[in-house]
């Protein structure tokens, strides 16, 4: 069974586009560990919930997936709170794309207080004292 895993951020409108680059830098470092043999998937890519990001958004990016044969999603969302993003819009979506491609789809935990992003911050507010 080939399977995907779309990593799912906000997304901004900025016509600077670097906001939307940080999403997509690290979708490469885990494509990395994709390759190293970490985690056993077909098909990794971002996805952003902008519209206005002129990004690919959720849909977009599974249908690219289901294209090319996933029959298993994951969506990973790199969102700290569990906001309405994450409450309502997300699971709506996921709903219409189970419908509409047939296929698994499953949303991952969002990142939340885990504990190490306070590990992260620690260590940069030691780069800066």
């Amino acid at each position: 069974m080939k399977k995907g895993v779309v990593v799912l951020g906000h997304g901004s409108r900025a016509s600077i586009d670097e906001a939307n680059q940080v999403l997509i830098t690290l979708v490469e470092r885990l494509k990395e560990k994709v390759c190293l043999g970490q985690i056993n998937i077909d098909f990794l890519a971002p996805a952003f919930m902008n519209p206005e990001s002129q990004r690919p958004n959720l849909e977009q990016v599974v249908a690219e997936m289901v294209l090319m044969g996933a029959e298993k999603i994951i969506i990973a969302p790199v969102f700290l709170s569990n906001g309405i993003h994450i409450q309502k819009d997300i699971p709506a979506e996921i709903i219409h794309l189970k419908e509409k491609y047939r296929v698994e789809i499953k949303i991952a935990p969002h990142l939340g207080a885990d504990p190490r992003i306070g590990d992260i911050i620690m260590e940069r507010i030691k780069e800066v004292i």
